[in-house]
This record gives structure tokens, C-alpha cells and sequence, in this order.
């Protein structure tokens, strides 16, 4: 693509179209953003100022459980958005952090950027709410998910679903994410393997 934020403007369309105005007000406001393997885009007690796409990369969310564990609970590759987004939307500091699992470049818009976007434009007040929408129903799959499937059939659905995650995140984040510890995993992957 000849735009490095050609990959927003893809995503933002798949909700609503944007026009030509609409798009190069956006534009202004876009920053593209590079992190390390294992850097953090936002740490737990820090507030979440953007709202991003994944151009290159792969990251995940996670909490940190009493005992300091940590509970991963969403996986993002490109051209996912990323966001610790009740942070972002009540602008209180997070709880979860998001870590870079391989080196990661993104693009971001500022929550005061998007709000006066979508102050000024009905398109990118809908894009908007369609996401919200999008990351609520996410959530709740998840946690019907936990709440009535046993562990192999997670395993099965969320590899059905993301089979890139193999290759991308460590067996340890992808139990906790489960909801299991590593040896369980292990152990479904070894009953898989042998049917």
C-alpha cells in the first residue's frame, strides 16, 4: 500500500465508508508507533490515550490474578485493534496491560483526537460504536466460553478460530488465557496428538 495508514482506513471502512474529507481529517490525526519485542503499549496503572490498529506484530492483554500471576485474556495480530479500552474510555488507569509479543508497529489515534472526530463526523461516531460493539461481543463469547465448554473443547475452538496462535504466543500465555495451567495444555495437546 502505498499509505502506511491505509491499513486503518481498511479497517475503519469495513464498519463505514469514509469520504475523501472525512478521511484526510482522520489521517491528521493517525501516529504510527513501534515497540520491541516485550515492550509494553500500555502498563497496568497507566491510563490508555489510544485507540490502535496493528500494522506488524503480534500482541496480548493480560492481567496480573492476587497471587501475581499473570491471566492472559485476548491475543491481537495485524490488522486487530488494540486498546486497554475501559481504560481508554473512562480514562481511569488500567488494570490490564498490553505487551508486545514480537517486535510491533501500530497505528494510533488519541482519544481526544477521536472524540473530536466524532464530534465532527456522523462516520466516525458509527465506527465507533460498531467497534465498541465488536469488543463487546468478543467478551462475551469469552466468557460463555469459560463459563460452559470444558478446557479441550476452548483449545479446540480458540485454535479453530486463531490457528496462526501456535506460531505466535508462548504455550504458557495461551493456558492462562484458557483459564488452565501449562500442563494441562500439555496434556490435551499430547491426547489431540495420539487420535
Amino acid at each position: 500500500m502505498s499509505d502506511k495508514f491505509d491499513i486503518l482506513k481498511n479497517a475503519f471502512n469495513q464498519f463505514a465508508p469514509f469520504n475523501e474529507e472525512e478521511w484526510a481529517a482522520t489521517r491528521n490525526c493517525l501516529k504510527e508507533r513501534t515497540f520491541k519485542k516485550g515492550a509494553f503499549l500500555c502498563r497496568n496503572g497507566q491510563v490508555e490515550n489510544y485507540l490502535s490498529i496493528i500494522a506488524k506484530g503480534t500482541c496480548r492483554g493480560f492481567y496480573n490474578n492476587k497471587e501475581g500471576e499473570e491471566i492472559s485474556v485476548a491475543f491481537m495480530f495485524p490488522n486487530d485493534f488494540v486498546s486497554a479500552y475501559y481504560s481508554f474510555l473512562t480514562k481511569r488507569p488500567s488494570l490490564m496491560a498490553i505487551q508486545a509479543v514480537s517486535a510491533t508497529t501500530i497505528i494510533s489515534i488519541s482519544y481526544a483526537d477521536l472524540n473530536t472526530l466524532c464530534d465532527s463526523y456522523k462516520t466516525a461516531e458509527r465506527i465507533g460504536r460498531l467497534n465498541a460493539e465488536r469488543i463487546y461481543r468478543r467478551k462475551e463469547e469469552r466468557e460463555i466460553a469459560l463459563l460452559t465448554m470444558s478446557a479441550k473443547e476452548r483449545y479446540l475452538d480458540l485454535i479453530n478460530r486463531s490457528p496462526e496462535l501456535l506460531q505466535k504466543i508462548p504455550l504458557k500465555h495461551i493456558a492462562s488465557y484458557l483459564g488452565i495451567k501449562p500442563e494441562s495444555l500439555s496434556r490435551i495437546r499430547k491426547q489431540l496428538a495420539s487420535n
